[in-house]
C-alpha cells in the first residue's frame, strides 16, 4: 500500500512530484488547470503498481483526458518500466521520445527484440515496442499522423494557452543536441543484427547521452527536469545545453540529472540555469554494488542548496557474506517494515503566480543528507 498523497493541487498551483527508486524513476507535473504531464516510469517492485498512474488516479485525476504528454527520456529500464502502461492509459496524450532513438536502426532493433534473447536493456525495447504498437493503433485515419513527437534541443513539445486565470505553459526539450543525435545514429548503425534467435552485437553508445532534459515554464515558475543527461562529451549533454539555451529567468526547481551522480555535475547548470538555493529533487539508483548518489555527490549538491530531497534515503550496500546469507533465506530475509524496497514520493508545489515552494515527503522520502 503506497503512502502517496491523495489531495490534488489547486488549479493555479504548479506541482512536480518525483517517485523512486522501485524499478525506475518517474516525474509527474501539474501545469495548472488540471493539465498534467508524466516523465518516465517507476514501478513498485512489491506491489507491481505503476507509481504515476497510482498517484494520479488516487487524486481523482483522469489520465485519459487530463494527461497531455508522456515523455520517455531515454532507453534505460531504470526510467522505463511500466511506461507503456502509462501511454495506454493516456489516449489523448502526445508521446515524446528522444530524436536520437527514432532512426531505422533503432526501430529495427525494437522489432527484432521479440526474437533476439539475452541483449542488454531488452526491457526498454519491449516497452518501446508496445508504445509504437499503441501509436500505430491511434494513427489518424485521415491524415495518418501518429501521436509521437521527437525531442531535440530547443524544441517546444507543448505550448498551452492560458485558461482563465491560469497562465500559459511551454514545455521545451533541451536535448539531445544535434551532435548527440548524430553520435546515436552512428552508434546504432554499427549494430549487427544476426539471424533471428541469435544474440546481437551492440555498439557502446550510452543512451544517457541522448536523454531528454526538459524546461517547463508556467506563469512565474520555471523548472528544470534533468533526466539522465550527462555533462558531456563535447557537443553533447549539459555542455551543449548551456551553449544553445539561455532562459530569461532561472529555474527555482531542479530534478537532479542522473540520480545526482557526478557524471551529470556541471557548474554551468547552477550558474546559468538555476536560481540561488533552488529546490533539488532526486530519486536514487541502486543496483548491485552501485548506489547513487555517492556521499561526494550529496556533498556537491548540498554545497549549492540546502533545499534538496531524495525519494528514499540511501542504505549501505551490504557486504558479500550478508548478501549470500540473505539469498539463501529468500523472502524470509525481507523485513516488511524495511523502507528501502518501497517507492518514495517527494512533492513540490508553488503558486503559478510565484512564491515559495512547499515540499512534502512521503515515506520513505527525506531531506538529502550524507549518511553518517
Amino acid at each position: 500500500m503506497s503512502s502517496f498523497s491523495t489531495d490534488p493541487p489547486e488549479p493555479d498551483v504548479f506541482e512536480v512530484s518525483v517517485f523512486g527508486p522501485g524499478k525506475g524513476e518517474s516525474i509527474v507535473v501539474h501545469l495548472g488547470a488540471r493539465r498534467w504531464i508524466v516523465v518516465d516510469s517507476c514501478r513498485d517492485q512489491r506491489s507491481g503498481e505503476v507509481s504515476a498512474l497510482e498517484y494520479l488516479c488516487g487524486m481523482g485525476v483522469n489520465p485519459a483526458t487530463e494527461v497531455l504528454a508522456v515523455v520517455a527520456t531515454h532507453a534505460h529500464d531504470d526510467h522505463f518500466d511500466g511506461i507503456a502502461d502509462i501511454v495506454e492509459a493516456c489516449p489523448t496524450a502526445v508521446v515524446v521520445t528522444s530524436h536520437a532513438l527514432m532512426n531505422r536502426e533503432f526501430l529495427a532493433l525494437v522489432e527484432a527484440e521479440r526474437d533476439i534473447g539475452g541483449i542488454t536493456d531488452t526491457a526498454s525495447y519491449r516497452e518501446y515496442r508496445r508504445i509504437f504498437e499503441i501509436a500505430r493503433k491511434r494513427k489518424d485515419s485521415v491524415t495518418g499522423v501518429r501521436p509521437l513527437r521527437r525531442a531535440s534541443e530547443n524544441k517546444i513539445l507543448l505550448n498551452l494557452s492560458a485558461l482563465g486565470s491560469v497562465p500559459a505553459v511551454t514545455v521545451t526539450a533541451l536535448s539531445p543536441s544535434e551532435h548527440a543525435i548524430t553520435r546515436a545514429f552512428e552508434g546504432l548503425a554499427k549494430n549487427q543484427l544476426h539471424v533471428m534467435g541469435e544474440r546481437t552485437r551492440r555498439s557502446m553508445f550510452d543512451p544517457n547521452e541522448a536523454s531528454v532534459a526538459l524546461w517547463v515554464s508556467a506563469g512565474k515558475v520555471n523548472a528544470l527536469l534533468g533526466a539522465d543527461l550527462l555533462s558531456g562529451p563535447a557537443g553533447c549533454g549539459w555542455g551543449a545545453v548551456l551553449h544553445s539555451f539561455s532562459p530569461s529567468e532561472p529555474a527555482t526547481l531542479y530534478k537532479a540529472a542522473h540520480h545526482g551522480s557526478s557524471t551529470s555535475h556541471h557548474e554551468g547548470i547552477w550558474n546559468k540555469l538555476l536560481a540561488n538555493e533552488p529546490v533539488v529533487l532526486l530519486a536514487p539508483f541502486r543496483r548491485g554494488n552501485v548506489n547513487l548518489p555517492k556521499d561526494s555527490d550529496i556533498k556537491y549538491i548540498l554545497a549549492h542548496t540546502d533545499k534538496a530531497w531524495t525519494t528514499s534515503p540511501r542504505r549501505p550496500t551490504p557486504h558479500g557474506a550478508f548478501r549470500k546469507q540473505a539469498a539463501k533465506l529468500g523472502t524470509l530475509a525481507r523485513n516488511p517494515r524495511d523502507p528501502y524496497g518501497i517507492v518514495g514520493h517527494v512533492r513540490a508545489r508553488v503558486p503559478l503566480a510565484g512564491g515559495t515552494w512547499k515540499i512534502d515527503g512521503f515515506a520513505p522520502a527525506a531531506p538529502l543528507a550524507v549518511r553518517t
